[in-house]
Parts: C-alpha cells; sequence; structure tokens
C-alpha cells in the first residue's frame, strides 16, 4: 500500500504548554515497550500500519493496521510493538487534568476500550494533521484556543463510544460532509435516518453553521493541506471533485479570500 501521504510528515513533532501536550508522527522498525509505569496522562494513538500486542484490565488483543490504542491516565496495561516490522503511528500526548476535563463534558468516554479498529485512517490522519499544525503553530499559553480543536478531534476518534442518539447522528453527518462532495444535503440527512430539514436544524444548533455552509468550508480547508504539500491546483480540483478548476478557484477565492496558486505559493511545505 501506498503510504506516501504519512511518510512526507514521519518523525514530526510539536509541543505546548511546556511539553505537556504532544503530538507527532512516527515510523519505524524497532522494537517498543510501553507499560502503566513507564508514561502518565491520556495518549490517543492511530496506528496506520503496524504489529504488536496490548493488555489491558485482563483483556489482550492483537495490534494490526487501522487502529486507535486509547490509553487512560491511571490505567494498567502493557503494548509490545514487534521488532523488524514497519510501524506507522500519530500520537497525541495530554495531561490528566484535560482528559478530565473531556470526561466530565464526556462521561462515556471513561468507558471507551483501550483499543479498537476504525474503517477510514486516512480521513482519521488529515484530522490529525489539523491539530498537529494548530499546536505547531500556536504558544504555551494558547491552551483554550487548542481545546476546541483537541475536543473535536479526540471525538472523531472516539464517537463510536462516547456519542448515542441525535448527537453521533449528527457528528457522523458531520463527518460524511467533510469526505462527500457528491451526495445531496437530502441524500446525506436520509443517510443518517433525518429529513432534510430536521437534519438542518439541529446541525445548525449544534454547530452554529448551516451543513451546506459547513462542507464548503470543510472543502477549502481540505485544499489548502494538499496546496501546502505541493499538490498543483489542478489536481487538488480533481481530488476534491470539482467540475472544473475554475468552479474550484472560484469557491476557493469566496471562502479563503485569495486565489488557490496565491495560496499555494504562501503556503508550501
Amino acid at each position: 500500500m501506498d503510504y506516501s501521504w504519512l511518510d512526507m510528515h514521519s518523525n514530526k513533532y510539536a509541543q505546548s504548554l511546556g511539553g505537556r501536550i504532544s503530538v507527532g508522527v512516527s515510523r519505524n522498525t524497532e522494537s517498543i515497550v510501553r507499560t502503566s509505569g513507564t508514561e502518565a496522562g491520556m495518549v490517543i494513538t492511530l496506528v496506520v500500519c503496524g504489529k504488536g500486542r496490548i493488555r489491558w484490565d485482563g483483556q489482550e488483543m492483537a495490534i494490526t493496521d487501522s487502529m486507535i490504542l486509547f490509553r487512560h491516565p491511571g490505567s494498567d496495561y502493557s503494548l509490545t510493538l514487534t521488532s523488524g516490522v514497519m510501524h506507522r503511528r500519530c500520537f497525541l500526548m495530554l495531561p490528566d487534568e484535560i482528559y478530565r476535563l473531556l470526561c466530565l463534558v464526556h462521561p462515556s468516554m471513561s468507558k471507551v476500550p483501550m483499543a479498537f479498529h476504525v474503517d477510514d485512517v486516512r480521513r482519521f490522519f488529515d484530522d490529525f494533521l489539523l491539530v498537529y499544525d494548530h499546536i505547531r503553530s500556536g504558544h504555551d499559553e494558547d491552551l483554550f484556543a487548542l481545546l476546541p480543536v483537541l475536543e473535536r478531534y479526540i471525538l472523531r476518534l472516539l464517537s463510536g463510544y462516547v456519542l448515542d442518539g441525535k448527537e453521533n447522528a449528527l457528528r457522523r453527518a458531520r463527518g460524511q460532509l467533510e469526505v462527500d462532495y457528491r451526495s445531496s444535503l437530502e441524500e446525506i440527512a436520509a443517510h443518517h435516518d433525518m429529513s432534510y430539514n430536521t437534519f438542518r436544524k439541529y446541525f445548525h444548533e449544534a454547530y452554529g453553521i448551516s451543513p451546506q455552509q459547513y462542507r464548503l468550508h470543510s472543502r477549502v480547508e481540505k485544499a489548502k493541506q494538499l496546496l501546502s504539500m505541493g499538490h498543483q491546483c489542478s489536481e487538488v480540483a480533481a481530488m476534491l471533485d470539482y467540475p472544473d478548476l475554475f468552479s474550484f478557484s472560484h469557491q476557493f477565492k469566496q471562502i479563503s479570500g485569495t486565489s488557490p496558486s496565491e495560496y499555494r505559493k504562501a503556503h508550501i511545505l
């Protein structure tokens, strides 16, 4: 499988709050061992590919591709990654107090298992890059600016366990809006067992923006990521399902205030 989309970011790390928040992308073949006595705080790891085992509270699970590992603070666990196998991972480390705050707002978070499989690992990696960019470009005192970004990323990863009912349906619909540019809003609402009017009403109440505007802004944010990674404007237009380069350029400039080519020139990594 082609992992160039991740490998170009390998071994990049960023910190905030004097090192108490850490985020990074690693790529290695060495054996790694972690136990409850070797690390503190909360750690969420997106295992893009790898092999190993994790044990917690009398349970054991093989680590394979496309997994989330969620280390609760104070939990009894051990983790081993197999030597000689290529491990590609994205991790986020947070202090105990942020974990406790998130559990107060989302009580089900404390019951999330320490390992589970996910379907769309590439989409979660794109979400991870937004967190990485915020932490890399932020300042140590920017906790309140970081919290919404951290919460959104974590809830996306854990949504199957943390959310239920209407809130879960809205989260899943929001995730579809960020990657599905062809389905109509009516089709997306129906896919998540809502009428369009109900979907639009609840979405605006939850996020303060209409589903259509959210999709437009998400699409442009994704375009910014791709442009800064070096993709040509025409490539980005095709990757994001725009009918042509003109439509892409018009919408990009309408939302961001600058043309795709100007943005690419100023932000290419």
